[in-house]
């Protein structure tokens, strides 16, 4: 029993290392060669022995699946793609397209790998971390190989933080059912077409904008050297087509340019699974529209303290992620919610005022725009109107413009802007609801009586009209 203890004392501490510059075996001191020979057949027994193998890594699974392809193909050149043996039989692995950017896929594979040189086999995984999906290698080998796959895991990290699908780009996500692995493929945002000068906000927005939204992004580091947190809350609240779904775009396109990761979640109930995925790639924003379809309470609920303790979580204190929450009813959120202190920033997001106004007419014009043309009447009439409004009004002007043309070149007149502008002015008045009378018939009938008694008549009824008018209700009326 004393010689098995020391045996096993020697195997567990030694190691075997082959060298191709000496040729000699060198053993331990006080080893003897029958301990060696002992330690050594121990060490083959145990070498061949099976281990399984469970190496996580931080990243979304197709991310991390295009990792682990880099990374074989660079230490091994090449793998072999093996049916899963299943309950009814082998499962075949699957090659899946992954999405790397608005235009462009890869085909990744996804299931058993065995690798050359490796005895058993990989396999490729997900597992959840606070319910968010992440990438896992798994698989089972000779425990003589468990350190080339521990080489190999390490080598796939190193891919996802230098070279992530995801890092640094604009992408749609859904925390939705997942049926398969190709639904775990964010959509890339084609930004190509964003031009940040299109963004016109009145003079105070914009400041309000600039200084809590595209600062931190713009000027990252220098908030980083003066400990300025780059872990925010911004709410942009405002009626419909002001400029919010805009000032998103303009986001995500200063986030790309400037090394951020944008996210644009699809669904606000999930902001908690955003959250724990934007810390894979931050710096990151979070840009989620109609939060008041999840926090649409002024009593607090218990939805609505879990997205509330999301967004104001201790243990994002360091992270550097900055959440953009829209809403179109500003009063439907709770106190809660809008307190300093849990959001950074509240920003009204307004329709344009006059400066604002004559900026989009410049903007919507382009050369169009006559050289001598005046502003200011027609700023006048459009300041509060959306910028989709002013938009119309400058199309529409085109077509007054035509009656004045030279040598087939148009040229936008104040004069014509003018009458695109009242004429736009009343066909909004049409489009206003109507108020609603909402008396009871016997308000209606002492109303009418009332003026008729005084002499006065309404829509043309007299009294006796009005009585017969409201018949079940004059009685009442007349011995009030």
């Amino acid at each position: 029993m004393a010689e098995t203890t020391n045996d096993t004392k020697v195997t567990s501490y030694i190691d075997v290392v082959h060298s191709k510059d000496t040729k000699r075996i060198v053993l331990p001191e006080n080893m003897t060669e029958k301990e060696a020979i002992v330690a050594l057949e121990r060490k083959r027994a145990e070498q061949n022995e099976w281990v399984k193998i469970h190496e996580p890594t931080t990243a979304y699974p197709l991310d991390g699946a295009l990792a682990m392809m880099k990374a074989i193909a660079e230490q091994y050149g090449w793998a072999n793609l093996r049916p899963t043996p299943g309950f009814f039989g082998p499962n075949p692995p699957t090659m899946v397209a992954v999405s790397i950017s608005p235009s462009e896929k890869v085909q990744v594979p996804w299931g058993r790998i065995e690798i050359p040189g490796i005895e058993g086999h990989l396999q490729t995984g997900i597992y959840e971390v606070k319910g968010r999906p992440a990438f896992v290698i798994g698989g089972e080998v000779r425990r003589k190989n468990e350190r080339a796959i521990a080489t190999l895991a390490a080598r796939v990290r190193e891919i996802v933080a230098e070279e992530s699908i995801y890092r640094a780009k604009a992408i749609k996500i859904n925390f939705g059912t997942f049926d398969s692995i190709e639904d775990y493929n964010p959509t890339f945002m084609d930004l190509s077409q964003v031009d940040p000068s299109q963004l016109i906000l009145s003079a105070d927005v914009m400041d309000a904008v600039n200084t809590s939204v595209f600062t931190p992004i713009e000027r990252t580091e220098l908030c980083r050297t003066h400990k300025i947190p780059l872990k925010r809350g911004v709410c942009l609240a405002g009626p419909y087509g002001t400029g919010k779904t805009l000032t998103a775009r303009v986001t995500a396109y200063k986030a790309v340019t400037n090394g951020w990761t944008y996210i644009y979640l699809e669904n606000v109930d999930d902001l908690d699974k955003a959250i724990s995925f934007a810390k894979m790639y931050q710096p990151a924003v979070i840009f989620a529209e109609d939060i008041d379809q999840a926090l649409g309470s002024q009593k607090r609920t218990k939805d609505e303290n879990a997205v509330l303790n999301t967004i104001d979580g201790i243990d994002s204190k360091a992270d550097e992620i900055m959440v953009i929450l829209t809403t179109n009813h500003v009063e439907k959120l709770s106190k809660a919610m809008l307190r300093p202190g849990r959001l950074d920033a509240v920003i009204a997001v307004q329709p344009p005022d006059r400066d604002a106004v004559k900026q989009l007419i410049r903007l919507y014009a382009r050369d169009m725009l006559a050289k001598d043309a005046n502003l200011e009447s027609v700023a006048d009439l459009l300041a509060g109107e959306i910028p989709a409004t002013i938009r119309e009004v400058v199309e529409r002007s085109k077509m007054a413009a035509i009656a004045t043309a030279t040598n087939g070149r148009l040229a936008l007149t104040d004069r014509a802007l003018e009458i695109a502008a009242r004429g736009m002015r009343s066909h909004l008045e049409l489009l206003k609801p109507q108020p609603v009378d909402t008396r009871s018939d016997i308000e209606k009938a002492a109303t009418e009586l009332a003026l008729v008694v005084k002499g006065v008549e309404t829509d043309g009824v007299r009294v006796t009209e009005a009585i017969k008018k409201h018949r079940s209700m004059a009685p009442s009326v007349l011995n009030s």
